[in-house]
């Protein structure tokens, strides 16, 4: 029965991640916590998924499907994500070649989707603290990325010397 629960959530997963990036993370969230993982678990979860290479949603099936019903677990967990973008891949290359579809009216319907999608992940992986400091961090960063030319790898750079700096100091007052 685990394995049959872990290839419907995946394959639900699967629905919505049609094009995967960081915008499926908060559906993830939704259907993995608290049914197989705590918060604490989840965050885990997504670093092992991001810092393995392929797609967060295919790395995560296949790792809590092995975690949960071993190989078959895995193998079945990893199918399932992918089923649903296949399918309808299939689907729509065939309906394009008979059916004629203004590109402009897809591509607008799919950016307003995915922009609600990174909004549910912003979300969901939020700081869990009210520390005054990382809304700070957070906000500059994004202002700098946002509205200048700065690479964002300085920005994270600098954020993280920042934060290591003004530890130090804070402990040394201590």
């Amino acid at each position: 029965m685990e394995i049959l629960n872990l290839v419907i959530t995946f394959f639900k997963i699967g629905i919505i991640s049609f094009g995967g990036g960081w915008s499926i993370v908060g559906l993830m969230k939704h259907e993995l916590v608290p049914r197989w993982y705590d918060e604490a678990s989840f965050r885990a979860l997504i670093a092992i998924a991001q810092s393995t290479p392929g797609p967060i949603a295919l790395n995560a099936a296949t790792l809590l499907g092995w975690q949960k019903a071993g190989l078959i677990g895995a193998v079945l967990s990893t199918l399932s994500v992918v089923a649903f973008p296949v399918l309808s891949l299939t689907l729509a290359m065939t309906l394009a070649r008979r059916l004629p579809i203004r590109r402009a009216i897809a591509d607008e319907s799919l950016k307003t989707g995915s922009l609600a999608m990174m909004l549910m992940t912003l979300w969901a992986l939020r700081p869990q603290t009210a520390d005054l400091r990382v809304w700070i961090f957070a906000l500059a960063a994004f202002g700098l990325t946002a509205f200048t030319t700065v690479n964002p790898i300085w920005v994270i750079l600098g954020a993280g010397a920042a934060n290591i700096i003004l530890g130090l100091l804070g402990a040394a007052a201590s």
